[in-house]
């Protein structure tokens, strides 16, 4: 079954997980969820640890680890693959399924060669038309964009919405063959039209060389997306794909191994870095890598660095693309690229001689985020920020696994503030100590202490997920989550739409935990009389632990100072935490 996301959504809307899960055991409501004995195959346990979040529309089984959306569910205790698993529950929901062709792994070869034939002849037919194409020619001699690249690349044009479905039907195939592709769509008027109309194309090619998808740039100001791929089809699916690794293929097989492999962000980075003479470089063609994409690069090379865009987003892909790569056992770096810049902009303003410094001068995932650290306190002259700074520091130097590499990142962190060594030592040592991973989950479901301020942080999120009118105006951003799955919640709150029923398919099985304390955080007090006195007492706690933990730092930095003058000041500021806490708890 090509995957037809607006159905799967709407089968999700018609579905209640806590009625499919009860068809196959006995759930019993305690609190704000359900809970049973393990259903799944494979785990049998006397006392049940399998819980049903209703709201979130999810699972997650304290035994044996495993969680999910709805479908998810099916998938595993049916043993059956994404298909039968959607089939099921449209029959349970009495939804005809979409007319196409049943998903499987492989398709029939003569099914696929067919697919794969119209996409070769549509990207002939985009390279043709760049004869006739004076806008997108300017555009690519504005980009520096020469012949050889065109070629290496096999860069082309759409000139209308018309063309391509005609000649394409006159070549023998069928509408229904070009939909499923992706080249084209459908519109209202029952018109088939080029889905990359009048942009500049560039070919998504696979480490075996075939066409598999299109990305087109968009070249006049207007109100549409500046980049489009074509939708995803039984043989495209985004997030299995890199651009350019059949060029990276090529270049292995011509220098015989891969010391290191570049990510960028964009198709159109990696042709800038590439035509540049950099050609070991990929693009995951948006800000998160996948686990698919890790095992891709782990058949050319066992070192990756990632070469974001310099915006904050790209940053924080980075960070979150690290994490996935290093989970596939590859040895990764972050390469920072300064002042909002992307790939292109440092080559064309600065040489490739200066974006290999770049690369070269790439840094590990704690020296990276000790950067962001320092861009954001370090040059403020404020003492509180100095000493937050020093503390959010030493939490990522105390994640660092390696004793060597905590001495190295505490030599920076001295450099930075000026604070001796044997102090910032110290404090390091007076710290909690590792974080526990993840491999550390006991199958028990974890009693967890009450922590105020973790619980007031689950409430706003949950507040601003539910879209409560008191929290309307709040930005999440302004907030610093500790907790690495609020931390990603929260950014995925601030970057767009997401709806409480969706989080079962956005966070992994462990993520899921802290997810439903989110969701059951608003127990008991949303549409009660006092939910607007909460949300504001929540608020107030967050603050009133800022302000403490700033004035424990000018109270650690009054007692190791020594000049007068400096004390004074620390006098000073430490009277005007004091008061303002005072305020704050009255």
């Amino acid at each position: 079954m090509e995957r037809n996301d607006n159905f799967i959504e709407q089968l999700k809307l018609k579905t209640n997980i806590v009625d499919v899960i009860g068809s196959y055991t006995v759930l019993k409501r305690s609190g704000g969820s359900y809970w049973a004995r393990c259903p799944l195959p494979g785990h049998s346990e006397r006392t049940p640890s399998f819980c049903v979040n209703e709201a979130g529309q999810f699972y997650k089984c304290f035994g044996c680890g495993k969680g999910g959306d709805v479908i998810k569910f099916v998938q595993e205790v049916e043993s059956v693959d994404f298909y039968d698993a959607v089939k099921i529950l449209a029959d349970k929901a009495g939804m005809q399924m979409p007319e196409v062709k049943r998903e499987r792994n492989e398709l029939p070869k003569e099914d696929k060669d067919k697919l794969y034939s119209l996409l070769k002849d549509t990207a002939l037919f985009y390279v043709h038309n760049l004869k006739n194409a004076p806008v997108h020619a300017k555009y690519m001699e504005k980009r520096h964009i020469d012949a050889l690249t065109v070629k290496n690349f096999g860069l082309g044009a759409s000139l209308d919405y018309k063309t391509l479905p005609k000649y394409l039907a006159e070549k023998g195939y069928s509408y229904e063959d070009m939909l499923a592709c992706g080249v084209v769509y459908k519109d209202e008027k029952g018109e088939y039209l080029d889905s990359q109309a009048k942009r500049l194309i560039i070919p998504i090619i696979d480490h075996f060389g075939k066409v598999v998808a299109f990305g087109g740039r968009w070249l006049e100001k207007t109100d549409k997306a500046k980049y489009k791929n074509t939708s995803e089809t039984k043989i495209f699916v985004k997030n299995k794909v890199l651009f350019n690794l059949n060029n990276l293929k090529k270049y292995k097989k011509e220098v015989g191994e891969i010391d290191n492999v570049i990510v960028v962000e964009g198709y159109m980075d990696a042709i800038s870095v590439y035509k540049a003479g950099v050609k070991n470089v990929v693009a995951s063609m948006g800000t998160s890598l996948t686990v698919s994409q890790a095992k891709l690069l782990k058949r050319y090379t066992d070192r990756v660095t990632i070469c974001y865009d310099g915006d904050s987003a790209g940053q924080k892909g980075a960070i979150r693309g690290l994490e996935i790569l290093k989970g596939e056992g590859l040895s990764v770096k972050i390469a920072s690229i300064p002042n909002d810049d992307d790939p292109d902009d440092v080559i064309n303003k600065y040489g490739v001689e200066r974006y290999k410094e770049i690369i070269k001068s790439a840094k590990s995932l704690e020296e990276f985020k000790l950067d962001i650290i320092n861009n954001r306190y370090g040059e403020k002259s404020k003492l509180p920020d100095k000493n937050r700074l020093i503390d959010l520091s030493l939490n990522v130097i105390k994640e660092c696994p390696s004793v060597s590499e905590q001495e190295e990142l505490l030599k920076t962190l001295r450099d930075n503030t000026g604070i001796t060594y044997e102090s910032l030592k110290r404090d390091l040592d007076k710290s909690d100590g590792k974080p526990v991973q993840s491999d550390d989950f006991k199958p028990i479901i974890p009693k967890e202490t009450f922590d105020r301020v973790k619980q007031s942080q689950r409430f706003i999120i949950n507040c601003v997920l539910q879209k409560k009118d008191y929290a309307k105006d709040l930005d999440l951003q302004d907030f610093l989550f500790e907790d690495p799955t609020l931390n990603k919640l929260a950014e995925m709150i601030s970057d767009g739409d997401v709806r409480t029923e969706e989080l079962g398919g956005l966070f992994d099985e462990n993520e899921l935990v802290e997810i439903d304390k989110v969701l059951k955080s608003g127990e008991n007090v949303f549409s009660g009389k006092n939910e607007r006195k909460y949300y504001e007492d929540c608020l107030n706690i967050l603050k009133i632990d800022e302000t403490e933990k700033e004035l424990k730092a000018l109270n650690d930095s009054f007692s190791k100072e020594t000049d007068i003058s400096v004390r004074n000041t620390l006098v000073k500021a430490i009277q005007e935490k004091t008061m303002k806490i005072a305020r704050l708890k009255k």
